[in-house]
């Protein structure tokens, strides 16, 4: 599904999606295909739940946004410095 898409399906809404297909370009990921996860009304449910998910699998690709937004803009973080092993 793509952006455009989802926002047709689910107007005015915070939406918990995943990344199925993307790529980097300029600092910023391009989201190729989307699954929308859930909807939600209230940011602060979205938050939760994309919280609940992205503790389950730290590796999913997951983010949440308002369909009111154009276009995606996620910019990547480039992390610097020591992780725990």
């Amino acid at each position: 599904m793509l952006w455009e898409q989802v926002r047709k399906a689910y107007p005015d809404k915070w939406v918990v999606i995943e990344a199925i297909a993307a790529h980097s370009e300029s600092n910023f990921r391009i989201v190729d295909d989307i699954a929308v996860i859930d909807s939600f009304d209230d940011s602060m449910d979205a938050f939760r739940r994309h919280h609940e998910l992205h503790k389950q699998k730290p590796n999913r690709e997951l983010y949440f946004f308002h369909t009111s937004r154009e276009d995606l803009d996620i910019r990547e973080k480039r992390w610097t410095g020591l992780r725990k092993i």
